[in-house]
């Protein structure tokens, strides 16, 4: 008698749709995609605070994101904040910002009427094709992005937050383009009284030569809050 194979062709689509379910799960419960951090509140901390996140595309992941970066040897988050080892405040002014921290550098560079250019750059270590890089990453040209700005009263201190799309990365030491992310990433974060136009001084620079733009800037230590701001 011939063997009925209908069950078979049942069986497939349905197995088909079991897997589907179980990366849906994997991608959007147990490691869901990159999230912007908080926003600091302005005026909230009790001294200059700020804090940086890199979000990237899922396709700038492996395996599209669906399980922990960790896996492949990545950061399960990169960025940095005033807490950070090394963190540091570099030129604050109108046209100019600077952040650092140990093994990070980031310039947001603004046109006349205030718009984010190309010129904005962040550098960061980044294991890419097995091996850990420098990597300078770029806004397109023109530049997408937003940073908004708040100065609190008379004290001579700026509050603000930025999102910006950093479409090129290469490698910060030959120039190459590496050819990722196939999508933007998205450079996120805020900062909340930060001094404003802060005076030359002898501490080392993290936007010294080799920095995001190669233009030299001074550093200053964030002072110690008495605890962590309010974040929304």
């Amino acid at each position: 008698m011939k063997q009925d194979r209908k069950p078979l062709w049942i069986l497939l689509p349905l197995g088909l749709l079991a897997g589907l379910a179980v990366v849906i799960y994997f991608s959007v419960v147990v490691y869901p995609p990159d999230r912007p951090v908080a926003t600091i509140v302005p005026g909230s901390s009790s001294g200059p605070a700020f804090v940086v996140q890199i979000i990237r595309p899922r396709l700038g992941l492996p395996l599209g994101g669906i399980v922990p970066p960790q896996l492949f040897g990545l950061e399960a988050h990169l960025g940095f904040e005033w807490t950070s080892a090394g963190a540091s405040i570099g030129h604050v002014g109108p046209g100019r910002l600077e952040l650092g921290a140990d093994d990070w550098e980031l310039a947001l560079v603004l046109d006349a009427d205030g718009r984010v250019t190309p010129e904005t750059a962040v550098v960061f270590e980044l294991m890419f094709e097995e091996r850990l890089r420098r990597v300078r990453c770029r806004p397109g040209d023109p530049a997408i992005g937003t940073l908004s700005t708040t100065a609190l009263g008379e004290s001579g201190e700026l509050s603000g937050s930025f999102d910006i799309e950093l479409a090129r990365c290469e490698d910060a030491d030959t120039g190459q383009p590496l050819g990722w992310p196939p999508e933007p990433l998205v450079l996120h974060g805020s900062f909340d009284r930060l001094p404003l136009n802060i005076e030359p001084s002898n501490a080392e620079s993290p936007m010294a030569e080799g920095s995001p733009t190669g233009e030299q800037g001074t550093a200053q230590q964030p002072h110690a809050a008495d605890g962590a701001p309010r974040r929304r």
